[in-house]
């Protein structure tokens, strides 16, 4: 990049101008999931990876390796961020508004995949609780119950996260997200530095 008077702007510009729409899509596959729009989240996440690959195949075609290998980065690093942010999302809706309540399984789900080498195991309940409420399908995360047994379970009232057994999770770690988000900015900033190539 040639010298000048504003040079020094034009990487973290460019930076930005690259980062600030992936933080933004980010947060908004997140907001939609969490008002209950999960199938309008998946699609938008499906159309921003096919837009962001178009892009990156142009700049190969276009002789931008360097832009084009800085955002294809950046794009691993935004799906990654989204996809472990969507667990991250759930523990931290069921630490704030999850309703933990006792009951009692009435129904086991048992499956198997002679495959992989697993026999038969219970993959899911249904609970009763103490209101007389059923909760069906909760999965079992690797845990045996039986029909019978009691249990705790932690429900999201909006339903917008699954019930899982156990008590409400802990506060969410933000290391990993902070971690990616960092990686982002670091990508984004290659590809400013790169402009000159576009």
């Amino acid at each position: 990049m040639r010298g000048g008077p504003g040079a020094v702007l034009v990487v973290p510009a460019v930076a930005v101008c690259w980062l600030a729409p992936a933080v933004l899509s980010a947060w908004g596959i997140f907001a939609l999931r969490d008002h209950g729009l999960a199938p309008a989240a998946a699609v938008g996440f499906g159309v921003i990876v096919l837009g962001w690959l178009v892009g990156v195949v142009r700049l190969l075609k276009n002789d931008a390796g360097r832009t084009a290998v800085a955002l294809f980065c950046l794009l691993a690093a935004w799906i990654i961020l989204v996809v472990s942010g969507l667990n991250v999302q759930d523990q931290r809706l069921l630490h704030e508004r999850g309703v933990v309540s006792d009951g009692e399984v009435v129904r086991t789900t048992v499956t198997s995949d002679p495959m992989a080498g697993q026999g038969p195991a219970v993959t899911a309940v249904d609970v009763r609780l103490a209101d007389g409420t059923t909760v069906r399908g909760i999965g079992t995360r690797g845990d045996h119950p039986a029909l019978g047994d009691r249990l705790r379970v932690t429900v999201d009232p909006r339903g917008t996260v699954a019930p899982r057994l156990g008590p409400r999770p802990d506060a969410v770690d933000w290391t990993v997200p902070v971690l990616l988000l960092v990686v982002m900015a670091g990508c984004a900033l290659v590809a400013g530095a790169a402009v000159d190539e576009l």
